[in-house]
């Protein structure tokens, strides 16, 4: 990824440098980015209490409690970095920034009782391919706008190694759950194609310009879905 590196003004909040240096479509973009990443994480946080009572071995248990535990760390330090930014994390009104597929696709996991759908959607699909790609490009970006992303990444690596692992002691013990994976990796792939095609796209390519993500952003990003897919060994179904 190439990107520019910025020259800080010091006398200047970096909310001032972002929309003097990049206009204020730069500046809520980078609120977007943000406010849905604080507000999924919460989402996370009350899928894994969810679960827990369902998970029977210690070694699940402690996991989700950990990755709770996280994501609540996470949380905070999304409303920190919207902080050293110098916009106040409670002197704006959320509700514009928030991405209603992300919601909707939550509440979706949320009221699902297949176990496979969750590990799909949330740990390898949500995580492990959408906010995965974003972290990474954006945390590599070259400017102080996005506050421990490389940390926030690393700590998500171990949730997306959980759910592969669960996944695929899933669907070795039940070829019926094997059979409704392929379906609901079909269903995120066509997913996908309309996230990155449709709704993101005028922002994928304004960051693109920017240079806080690649040029070759889109093509990263299905490309981390074919592989994260293929470690539950069910990508050459899909295709």
């Amino acid at each position: 990824m190439t990107a520019t590196t910025v020259e800080r003004d010091p006398s200047m909040t970096l909310k001032q440098e972002i929309i003097e240096k990049y206009g204020r479509n730069a500046w809520d973009l980078i609120l977007t980015v943000y406010v849905n990443f604080y507000y999924s994480e919460l989402d996370i946080i009350d899928l894994c209490a969810r679960w827990l009572p369902r998970r029977k071995g210690l070694r699940e248990k402690n996991f989700l409690i950990r990755h709770a535990a996280d994501e609540v760390v996470h949380a905070r330090l999304f409303r920190e970095g919207v902080e050293m930014l110098g916009q106040p994390w409670h002197d704006f009104d959320h509700e514009p920034y928030k991405i209603d597929d992300i919601g909707d696709r939550f509440a979706k996991l949320f009221y699902s009782d297949d176990e496979i759908e969750v590990l799909i959607g949330l740990n390898l699909y949500a995580e492990g391919v959408l906010a995965m790609e974003e972290l990474v490009q954006l945390a590599r970006s070259n400017t102080p706008y996005f506050h421990q992303f490389e940390r926030i990444e690393r700590e998500e690596r171990r949730h997306v190694a959980f759910g592969i692992t669960v996944a695929n002691q899933v669907l070795d013990s039940n070829p019926e759950a094997r059979k409704r994976a392929v379906d609901h990796c079909k269903w995120y792939r066509e997913h996908l194609d309309g996230y990155l095609d449709g709704q993101l796209k005028e922002s994928i390519q304004f960051a693109m310009d920017a240079g806080f993500v690649s040029a070759d952003y889109i093509d990263r990003t299905r490309a981390r879905f074919d592989d994260v897919m293929s470690k539950i060994g069910i990508m050459e179904v899909v295709a």
